[in-house]
């Protein structure tokens, strides 16, 4: 009796609203765009409102219908038109349940390559990349770029090395109609291969935490990036080679930045050394407000001499680490080399995360604060380097470091 009258009572009560994608994604943009106006120190910066309010419309129209995956890369589009004028690659949106092609991607000056895979698949580390689910790998990433955020084109394509091997990002676009395998078109020792492949989770400190380019022998710049800084005397070169991995007050060993920066000076005055080479290439950034020691320190009139004071810049050179590179810009007679940085000199950074009511499986950051380090009038995206150089695959896999060398070849002009 009472379970026939519990399946009466079950008959009579409304069926529970299957998921409306259309209307969740829709509450979510909206609830973006309130958290967008309410934390962003200049929110329509980059894209004026009335342009996004139009880009609202246009994503709503694309969720109707459209699968998860396509959806979300729409939302992407339209969060990245925050940053349409740069200056903002703190403020994102990722997946963070997606699930990763196993392979760790790198854009050199001569096409994109793989630099890093499981043991699986290590066979295929110094391959080409030519397409990723018979997409050609240039149009898939102009696909990709209108979805990610940005300070410049050199951030951008640190964000392409990641997105290009999302799973849920990759469906987004058309690139795999099955996010759990996909088909990466590889070319290497001179034949071209399909190699299918499984997705998997992905280690997302591993992705975004780390610098992604392995250990070479015979390239130093790849070396110790688990401190936070080092010093290496380059003794046939008279040159100090000082490697500025994270922007902190003290490193993960306990040494504070103002002993890094005396040891600094005291190397190059007891060693009478002719250079000093900072590099920044693989330096996220970290808290700008500590870097001061090691300014005034390269500010000494040893140091701070055309000629003598280099700065390696790179794409990964970003948030702090860019702010670094302004003052470093700014306040000394250093001579920047390698590639332009990540980081624009003034910039907009201190995200906050703000969840989704319908999706909290998906990062959202917001910027809440603006950096100006550099001119206030500096309109600049990127610190371009005095002499640009730019990584080849054929000098990474060689071990070879091409921006160093140009720093201890550099000679300034009669």
């Amino acid at each position: 009796m009472t379970i026939a009258i519990a399946f009466t009572l079950a008959a009579l009560l409304p069926a529970s609203r299957p998921p409306d994608l259309a209307e969740d994604w829709k509450q979510d943009a909206a609830h973006f765009l309130s958290e967008v106006e309410r934390l962003h120190p200049s929110p329509w910066f980059g894209c004026p409102r009335e342009q996004f309010m139009r880009g609202l419309d246009e994503f709503a129209a694309s969720c109707k219908g459209a699968s998860e995956p396509r959806a979300l890369a729409e939302f992407m589009r339209l969060t990245a038109r925050l940053s349409a004028q740069g200056r903002d690659g703190h403020s994102a949106v990722w997946p963070m349940q997606s699930r990763y092609l196993p392979l760790r991607l790198y854009g050199f000056e001569d096409g994109w390559f793989v630099v890093g895979a499981p043991e699986a698949q290590r066979e295929w580390v110094g391959a080409r990349v030519s397409a990723i689910g018979g997409v050609p790998i240039e149009e898939l990433c102009k696909r990709l770029s209108p979805l990610l955020t940005r300070d410049n084109d050199w951030n951008l394509r640190s964000k392409l090395a990641n997105a290009l091997v999302c799973g849920d990002i990759l469906a987004g676009v058309g690139a795999l109609a099955d996010r759990g395998r996909g088909e990466v078109e590889l070319e290497h020792k001179g034949a071209a291969k399909k190699l299918p492949l499984e997705l998997s989770a992905g280690n997302l400190m591993e992705m975004f935490g780390r610098f992604p380019l392995a250990p070479r022998a015979g390239a130093r710049w790849l070396e110790g990036h688990d401190a936070s800084w080092r010093l290496e005397t380059l003794e046939a070169e008279h040159a100090l080679y000082v490697q500025f991995n994270e922007v902190a007050a003290r490193s993960s060993s306990g040494q504070s930045l103002s002993e890094f920066a005396a040891e600094i000076v005291r190397r190059v005055e007891e060693q009478k050394l002719t250079r000093v080479i900072v590099d920044v290439r693989a330096n996220g950034g970290g808290d700008n407000t500590t870097f001061g020691p090691l300014i005034k320190a390269l500010q000494n009139p040893a140091i701070n001499r055309p000629g003598v004071l280099f700065g390696l810049t790179g794409r990964y050179t970003f948030s702090a680490a860019g702010n670094f590179v302004s003052v470093l810009e700014r306040d000394t007679k250093a001579i920047l080399i390698g590639e332009p940085t990540g980081g624009a000199p003034n910039q907009y950074g201190d995200a906050e995360t703000v969840a989704l009511p319908n999706h909290q499986t998906v990062l959202v950051r917001v910027s809440t604060r603006y950096h100006a380090f550099g001119k206030p009038d500096d309109t600049r995206l990127t610190h371009e380097p005095r002499q640009r150089v730019l990584l080849r695959s054929d000098d990474y896999f060689a071990g070879r470091d091409p921006v160093l060398q140009a720093a201890l070849d550099f000679k300034l002009p009669d």
